[in-house]
């Protein structure tokens, strides 16, 4: 899928202006290639041998065109005062390598079917990927959770019946891959998943903490949370930016990870008319002028044990 979008994107740059513009600049070289040659070899064929390769300048330009317009499908940039990376990636979460954010909910839900976790969402993905099946799920969750306050429902309902606060975090460790599972949505009684976007910045707060209370430190891949089944009514773009201040916010506590990815899949990025270099430029800035407090401001919660 990202070959496609690459592909899609460098057939549309190059029917706009960008290669127009690169084969006028490559006779705009000619011309003053000739002009300079003619001056110091007057006299000479060499300005009319010029003039016979003119197809040489068009083909060189086209390739300038090429190149201009070969999509991006990553931004970088170091966060100021702080050993750390960001990057908006367009491709497949799960190649990227370092720990993996999946959002969950509340109930931490883990049976893949139509009613409750679907197959093609990043959790139903998680799970088929790396765990042979559910049940194996079920148990490291109970242990992590096991522990933990939670409200109990006694009516009849789809799904598991006790609820964790927004911000639950878990730590798995499936086949030699970190991940956390993250609460972001509740699921009400009919197996229908809905969250705010309050919610999800509680989540990302906790997130944080948790991750540098309880992780390694290594990279972090995160996807864009609560586009899909959470049915967040904020764009793309908004909860990327989101989640940039977010972290940023807690890097000025301290230095938890070496790299935080953001990816976003090639499907969105087509569908959502997403704008990489705009998203690139805003990562920029608040890379660049972000203010660090030094404050505990950021401490939400207790993490899960």
């Amino acid at each position: 899928m990202t070959l496609k979008y690459s592909m899609k994107t460098w057939a549309r740059n190059l029917i706009t202006m960008r290669a127009f513009t690169a084969i006028l600049s490559s006779f705009g070289a000619l011309w003053l290639f000739v002009e300079v040659t003619a001056f110091f070899s007057e006299g000479t064929k060499i300005p009319d041998m010029i003039r016979a390769h003119w197809y040489i300048f068009t083909i060189v330009g086209l390739i300038i065109a090429l190149c201009q317009s070969k999509p991006k499908l990553i931004v970088t940039c170091k966060l100021n005062d702080r050993d750390v990376t960001i990057e908006i990636v367009i491709g497949d979460m799960f190649e990227v390598p370092g720990a993996l954010i999946i959002g969950s909910n509340t109930t931490f839900d883990t049976q893949i079917s139509k009613k409750i976790i679907s197959e093609h969402s990043i959790q139903g993905i998680f799970t088929k990927k790396y765990y042979s099946d559910e049940t194996k799920l079920d148990l490291e969750l109970s242990a992590y959770l096991n522990a933990s306050q939670c409200q109990e429902f006694k009516n009849e309902r789809i799904g598991e019946k006790k609820r964790y606060p927004i911000g639950t975090c878990v730590k798995l460790n499936p086949k030699q891959r970190t991940g956390y599972l993250l609460a972001i949505a509740n699921i009400n009684e009919h197996g229908i998943a809905s969250g705010s976007f309050e919610d999800l910045k509680i989540a990302l707060t906790k997130l944080w903490i948790f991750i540098g209370e309880r992780g390694l430190k290594e990279s972090i891949v995160i996807p864009v949370l609560g586009t899909g089944f959470t049915r967040l009514s904020q764009t793309r773009e908004e909860i990327i930016r989101e989640i940039i201040k977010s972290f940023i916010a807690a890097c000025s506590e301290k230095t938890f990870v070496d790299k935080l990815s953001i990816i976003i899949t090639p499907q969105d990025m087509i569908k959502n008319h997403i704008s990489l270099s705009d998203l690139g430029a805003f990562l920029q800035h608040e890379c660049r002028y972000s203010f660090f407090a030094r404050s505990n401001q950021f401490v939400i919660g207790t993490p899960v044990t």
